[in-house]
């Protein structure tokens, strides 16, 4: 049996993903998220953990050293509109911890320990590739988790272990609410349904696979 586990897995793109994991034969999904009440609603395994929080990381951590996952798919992130000075330097810093340093610290443990066969997938964003004035960090950490991602998959392609970046444009998920902004502020063109993202996701790893690639984008 394939054991996945999925960061940022209790709504949006991870758990859209999830659910199509789960769909496939003989495929095990554990989430982690911080909110336990959605966790339980959606019927998976789940690790309930902040990681924003070195003690949230290290609960996970723990778990990547514990259980071998064929699948390890860094999902879990958080985004901030405003202008770089409005917004409180302490919620930045936080979002940092959650897009960068959880990203590290987790791929870090889940490759030490990866077989040949295993992947790790990272999920950046298009403003990897397009700095957004009134998301300066946001766009930054993505930028940092595609060029990581990159990185990392030259390092271990020829151990038969797959690292991709996937970047998805603008999803309609809360994800914009939380950050405080709308996804109404995006041209409609540019939206996408968080249903379509498991399909696109599978689609553009293979493609990027096939390319020998390490990064698949929207337009991959």
């Amino acid at each position: 049996m394939r054991n996945v586990l999925i960061t940022g897995g209790s709504d949006g793109i991870g758990l859209a993903v999830a659910r199509r994991l789960a769909a496939e034969t003989d495929t095990r999904v554990t989430l982690v998220a911080r909110n336990e009440a959605k966790l339980r609603e959606t019927g998976f395994d789940y690790i309930v953990a902040d990681l924003s929080q070195p003690e949230g990381v290290e609960l996970v951590t723990q778990r990547l050293g514990a259980t071998h996952y064929d699948v390890l798919i860094n999902n879990a992130g958080a985004g901030l509109y405003g202008r770089f000075t409005e917004l409180t330097l302490e919620d930045q810093l936080r979002m940092m911890r959650l897009n960068m340093d959880s990203v590290v610290v987790l791929s870090h443990a889940y490759l030490r320990r990866a077989k040949q066969g295993d992947a790790l997938v990272n999920t950046a964003s298009f403003l990897a590739y397009a700095p957004f004035p009134g998301a300066a960090a946001y766009s930054a950490t993505k930028a940092f988790v595609a060029t990581f991602s990159e990185a990392l998959w030259w390092e271990y392609k020829k151990k038969g272990i797959y690292v991709l970046g996937f970047s998805p444009g603008v999803i309609a998920t809360g994800f914009h609410k939380t950050a405080g902004g709308s996804v109404a502020s995006f041209p409609r063109v540019l939206v996408q349904s968080p249903r379509a993202q498991p399909r696109s996701c599978s689609r553009r790893c293979e493609s990027a696979r096939r390319r020998g690639s390490s990064l698949a984008s929207p337009h991959a």
